[in-house]
C-alpha cells in the first residue's frame, strides 16, 4: 500500500476511535479508573491484547504486517460497520476481509423470534457450537459482541473485552464455561463448528490453560448466579440468573434468558408477603 494510503486509514481509525463513548464499554470505567471523552490509543491496545506500539503504528500510517486477527479486532473494539471493516482492509492489506462466518439460522421460525423478540430482559438463542442466531434489542444493548453475530464461548474466554465485563472472570465465569464447553466436545468430537471454536479458544494462553485444568467438570447454566458491569452504568455490579431451555425440535438449540437478581428477589418478596403466604395458610 502507498504511504497516502496509509495515512489516510490512520485518520480514518482515529476519527472511528475518537467516536467511542467509553461509557459504552462495560468496565471501562470500573477497570480503568477514569473517565473521558473518549478512549485512548493505550486502552485500545489493551482491549485488543497488543502492545501500545503497535495499535499507535496504525493510527500513525505506518507500513507493517497487519494480521487479520488483529484488524478483525480492530474493527470490533471500534464497533466498525461492514463497509467500515471493509476499507480498514482495503487500506491496510490491499485486499478485502474474509467473509464473517455465517451462522445457521434455519432453525429460528417466526414465533420463536417473536418469543425471543417479546422478552424485556436479554434473551437470546444458541446452538451447538455456541454461535448466536437470535437475540432481542435488550441482549444487544447489554452484551456489545451479539452484534457482530458473535459466539458466547469465543467472546467469554478469548475476548479481552469479556474480562473487563465479567465480574470475577476466571472463577465465576471462565471455569464453569471451559467445562460446558470440554463436555460438548467430549460427546461431539466429529462436529466441525465446535472443533473449530475449541481450537480458536485454545489459540489463548489464559483460555487454554483453564479448558484443560479445569474443563473436567459437568456443568450447565440454568441458575448461575453471576456479576457483570452493563454499558453506562460506571463502575455499578449487577447481579445476574441465567435460565436455560433446550429446544424441543432440537436440544442442541439453547433459548437463554438473563433476569437481574434483584427482580427474582422482588418476585420472592411477593410471593412470601401474597399469594405464597395465602396459600401456606389455606394448607
Amino acid at each position: 500500500m502507498s504511504e497516502r494510503d496509509l495515512a489516510t486509514v490512520g485518520r480514518l481509525v482515529r476519527t472511528w476511535r475518537e467516536r467511542i463513548d467509553p461509557e459504552s464499554l462495560p468496565g471501562f470505567t470500573a477497570r480503568f479508573g477514569r473517565r473521558s471523552q473518549y478512549i485512548t490509543q493505550a486502552e485500545v491496545s489493551r482491549l485488543i491484547g497488543v502492545s501500545a506500539r503497535w495499535y499507535s503504528n496504525l493510527e500513525r500510517g505506518v507500513k507493517t504486517p497487519y494480521s487479520d486477527g488483529f484488524l478483525d479486532s480492530v474493527a470490533r473494539v471500534l464497533a466498525l460497520s461492514e463497509d467500515e471493516r471493509h476499507t480498514l482492509y482495503t487500506y491496510t492489506v490491499g485486499r478485502p476481509p474474509e467473509p464473517v462466518f455465517g451462522v445457521d439460522r434455519s432453525m429460528i421460525d417466526p414465533a420463536l423470534a417473536q418469543f425471543v423478540h417479546m422478552q424485556p430482559y436479554p434473551c437470546y438463542v444458541s446452538d451447538q457450537g455456541w454461535d448466536v442466531p437470535l437475540y432481542n434489542k435488550a441482549a444487544g444493548e447489554q452484551w456489545r459482541w451479539m452484534k457482530r453475530e458473535g459466539n458466547v464461548m469465543l467472546w467469554a474466554l478469548t475476548d479481552p473485552e469479556a474480562r473487563l465485563q465479567l465480574i470475577d472472570w476466571e472463577n465465576s465465569w471462565a471455569i464453569p464455561m471451559a467445562a460446558q464447553l470440554h463436555l460438548a466436545m467430549s460427546k461431539n468430537r466429529e462436529h466441525k463448528r465446535l472443533r473449530e471454536v475449541v481450537a480458536k479458544v485454545q489459540e489463548d494462553p489464559d483460555a487454554r490453560r483453564i479448558y484443560w485444568e479445569e474443563g473436567l467438570r459437568n456443568v450447565h447454566p440454568d441458575g448461575s448466579r453471576r456479576r457483570v458491569y452493563l454499558p453506562h452504568h460506571h463502575d455499578q455490579e449487577f447481579e445476574v440468573v441465567f435460565l436455560a431451555f433446550p429446544l424441543l425440535r432440537d436440544p442442541s438449540y439453547r433459548l437463554m434468558t438473563v433476569v437481574p437478581a434483584e427482580e427474582c428477589a422482588r418476585y420472592a418478596d411477593v410471593e412470601e408477603g401474597g399469594m405464597g403466604k395465602l396459600y401456606r395458610q389455606a394448607a
